[in-house]
Order: C-alpha cells, then structure tokens, then sequence
C-alpha cells in the first residue's frame, strides 16, 4: 500500500470518527427556538398563556379595555416564550440531554411532591452476618474489657 492511500485512508477515518451517528441525531428532539424543543416550547406556552389570561383578565376588569387582554395574552406568552427560550439555552449549555428535566424532577421527589423514578436512597447494605469480620492482624492481641 503506498502512502498516499494510507494517509487517504488515515483521513477517511479521522473524518468519519468526527461525524456524529445518525442515532445520536434521531434521539434527540430538534431545537426550534434558541435551542428549545418543542415539548419544552409547550409548557412554557401553556403556562404562560394561563398567566398572561389572568393578569389580562384583571386589567379588564379595572380598565373595562378588551384590546388590553387581547393583547396581553397574545405578545405576553411570545415573549415568555423568547426569554424562556434564552434561560433554557443558558442552563443547558454544555450538558447532556435532558439534564435539567432530570434535575426538576428529582428537585420535586426531594420535596415529595412526585414519586421517584430514581434511586434517592443513601444507606448500607446488609449481608447479615453474625460474626466480626475484623481486617486486624491476627498477630494483634484483642483489645480486652475492663468489666469487673
């Protein structure tokens, strides 16, 4: 093999370990707006609209003005949704998918407020045994009781 086609094949295989795979691409939902997804994209709508609904329901109240709700419940979610979108890109920078969902949930199963989907216990195992198994060097005498 000449060295023109090792340092060619060198090549192809340097740039296919620089290509993501194609599992990596379908795994993952794509981004739409600053790098939120859709899922996300929904709840902060939704949320937001029920927000902005009432706020805009309580200044209808006082100024008897319907472009004023209107209003308030159209641009009020867009900009939620804009300066959401940023948040999120600023907390997700830099870590894997999905980190900062597993980290609300697991916020929320801290306080009880949802069941765990994950392993939240701190403890020892226990293998039952009934005798000391003491890593001491059996040249060490046992320390003895001063019981009278």
């Amino acid at each position: 093999m000449s060295t023109r086609n090792r340092s060619q094949a060198a090549a192809d295989i340097e740039a296919v370990r620089h290509k993501a795979p194609v599992t990596d691409r379908v795994n993952v939902e794509p981004s739409i707006l600053n790098g939120m997804n859709m899922p996300e994209a929904q709840v902060i709508g939704a949320v937001s609209l029920v927000v902005f609904l009432i706020i805009g329901g309580l200044v209808f109240s006082v100024t008897r003005l319907w472009q004023v709700w209107l209003l308030l419940s159209l641009i009020g979610p867009t900009l939620a949704l804009w300066f959401g979108s940023l948040y999120l890109a600023r907390i997700k920078r830099g870590r894997p998918d999905a980190y900062y969902t597993q980290a609300i949930h697991l916020w929320l199963a801290q306080r009880s407020l949802v069941k765990p989907r994950f392993i939240t216990y701190h403890g020892w195992w226990s293998l039952g045994r009934s005798f000391d198994l003491s890593l001491a060097s059996p040249l060490e005498p046992p320390q003895e009781s001063t019981k009278p």
